[in-house]
């Protein structure tokens, strides 16, 4: 099976609204609405959120995917589709640490102790096609990843697995041992979640 991995860009953006739409969650109703803005929810993306559901309707999306489509196009999102055939099958969310708000020193001060200075590429989350899970698709998106951090500069790349579940949605930000096949290690855990991390 062929699979190409294209960097998200503005150009991307339907490619990207699609996938979430219509397919990431074709059987998981009950994230219909996710398209990977939570690591970006800060402050004022809560109060305008508050705003809407004032007038809403139970179950309407469009919110998500109104952000969605600003943070793709200003580049706030960012990560790499998967595509297969000319269809996107796979989404990885990775990104400067630095820009993700609620992995920020002073949100969540115990993931910055010690590379407040450190370029780090965070990966935070993985979505893949229900039909093409299992194949491979997740793997090769890590490796870009990494390959990438590297040719940037980074000195290292983070991800925050759970670290013992099979159960695909727990593991949306990619299952530990996708990690550890690509050379990370456990730097930190609490409970059933863990920091790991690859020095470059």
């Amino acid at each position: 099976m062929n699979i190409e991995i294209k960097k998200l860009t503005p150009e991307l953006a339907d490619d990207y609204l699609h996938f979430f739409k219509d397919v990431a969650f074709s059987d998981h109703k009950d994230w219909a609405g996710c398209c990977c803005l939570h690591f970006h929810w800060d402050d004022q993306l809560a109060a305008d959120h508050k705003e809407f559901c004032k007038t809403a309707r139970k179950g309407d999306c469009s919110f998500s995917w109104r952000y969605a489509e600003k943070y793709v196009m200003n580049g706030t999102i960012q990560g790499y589709l998967a595509y297969s055939d000319g269809q996107v099958v796979g989404w990885c969310n990775a990104n400067d640490k630095k820009n993700y708000a609620v992995l920020k020193a002073n949100v969540k001060p115990e993931l910055w102790t010690d590379d407040a200075e450190s370029k780090v590429k965070s990966v935070v989350c993985f979505t893949i096609a229900p039909d093409m899970r299992g194949k491979g698709i997740a793997t090769q998106l890590l490796q870009r990843v990494c390959d990438d951090a590297k040719e940037q500069g980074c000195e290292l790349v983070e991800a925050y697995p759970a670290v013992d579940s099979d159960d695909v949605f727990v593991n949306h930000h990619g299952p530990a041992a996708l990690y550890l096949k690509h050379g990370f290690a456990i730097y930190k855990q609490s409970g059933n979640q863990a920091i790991m991390r690859k020095y470059l």
